[in-house]
């Protein structure tokens, strides 16, 4: 039995995440309930980690400057918003001159080792104009997905350890708490999608490749399992997943 994802269970994965998250309605709603009547008239914005860019399309009728910072060509490819800047590559590669009224950074640390969130966030905050804000946003460690995850393993990632990181540094901050969640019309599509979050969430390649193939069998029945709880009277299969969005001012 394999336990590795083929290309079209990742574009089934990718295509849930993209398609039925409401992730960037969360943070449009926040942005504006929250932090635009702080910012000047004709703010600038820069969303780093901008994947597909839903989040930059929704707030860009509050922003007259959008900069989109991406790794991932595939992901951003198609977008097509007029006046943004799209650069293709990492945080720790970029560099620019410009600084920002708001710098977004929606679920980029997980790809970061936990002894660099430090400086990582330390560079976000360069970013940011004096009187700007900095938003993190990152799984929270409650919740229906949170459970899933931890059902598989005790040591994944969730934003309790990037508030842990600020307040050791010091760093003023500002939790909100936010649900965003994933739909699937069959269960075969939302058990790729759960698949898709134990194998890269909560395994390593060296753990995957250890197992045996009845352990191989025993994981595959525990994420049938979970997909299954996931689906509704109505027949649609739902997928919840709390999110903190961590706002960050500089002074």
């Amino acid at each position: 039995m394999s336990i590795t994802m083929s290309p079209h269970d990742y574009a089934t994965a990718f295509r849930l995440l993209s398609l039925t998250s409401r992730h960037h309605e969360n943070i449009g709603r926040v942005v504006e309930e929250r932090i635009l009547s702080r910012l000047p008239e004709r703010p600038s914005l820069l969303d780093v980690g901008a994947g597909p860019g839903k989040v930059a399309e929704r707030l860009s009728p509050h922003f007259a400057s959008l900069t989109l910072l991406e790794p991932n060509r595939e992901q951003i490819g198609t977008l097509a918003l007029e006046g943004a800047k799209i650069f293709h590559g990492t945080l720790e590669s970029w560099s620019s001159p410009e600084r920002y009224d708001l710098v977004l950074c929606s679920h980029v640390l997980y790809h970061v080792p936990i002894p660099d969130w430090g400086g990582f966030i330390d560079r976000l905050l360069s970013f940011v104009r004096p009187g700007g804000y900095c938003v993190i946003v990152f799984s929270a460690a409650r919740g229906q997905n949170y459970r899933l995850h931890r059902d598989f393993t005790e040591t994944g990632l969730f934003s309790d350890r990037i508030i842990d990181t600020l307040r050791e540094k010091r760093i003023p901050h500002e939790v909100v708490a936010a649900m965003n969640g994933f739909t699937a019309a069959s269960f075969e599509e939302m058990y790729t999608l759960c698949r898709f979050f134990v194998l890269e969430d909560c395994f390593t390649a060296e753990q995957l490749a250890a197992l045996s193939q009845e352990e191989v069998r025993k994981l595959d029945d525990e994420i049938r399992l979970h997909a299954e709880r996931c689906r509704g009277a109505d027949g649609v299969y739902r997928l919840e997943q709390d999110e903190d969005l961590i706002i960050i001012p500089k002074p």
